[in-house]
């Protein structure tokens, strides 16, 4: 396991990165950041500007039960795709329940917010992950569950 100290230097990795794609892919808010860096957002993720929710997870239960992308989420996610993309990170926070939020030079603000563990579940279950996307999948993966996190 790795030190609380080069988790939070992974996550600040992000400083600086350039956001160059943001959509919603398998009920997730899927962000990927300049030199290959993604952050998977399945929890209790959102999208905030100047006060303003725009974007989150729980967003997208189909309107019509017959196609995935007829939701909130899909839809809100589309509205603001030009305006998030080319934001530059400019700050990154990571807490001790392993909540992360993102500022982007833009005004736009990426929170992965940590959920408490469903009781119907026996295993925890990912809230975000954040990864280095390599061909050969040697890149790091740091993911955050309910109660713990993985940076192996």
């Amino acid at each position: 396991m790795e030190t609380t100290q080069e988790i939070q230097s992974f996550v600040h990795q992000l400083i600086g990165k350039r956001l160059v794609q943001f959509g919603c892919e398998a009920d997730i808010l899927e962000f990927i950041f300049s030199d290959n860096l993604v952050l998977h957002a399945m929890g209790l993720s959102r999208v905030i500007r100047e006060g303003d929710l725009l974007v989150t997870t729980f967003d997208y239960q189909s309107w019509d039960n017959l196609d995935s992308t007829h939701n909130d989420e899909w839809i809100n996610a589309d509205r603001i795709n030009d305006k998030i993309v080319g934001g530059c990170v400019s700050a990154v926070k990571l807490n001790d329940i392993h909540d992360l939020t993102i500022e982007l030079d833009n005004g736009y603000i990426i929170e992965c917010l940590i959920a408490n563990a469903y009781p119907h579940y026996s295993e925890e279950s990912e809230q975000w992950v954040l990864f280095e996307h390599t061909d050969d999948h040697s890149g790091r993966f740091l993911t955050a569950s309910n109660k713990t996190i993985e940076f192996p």
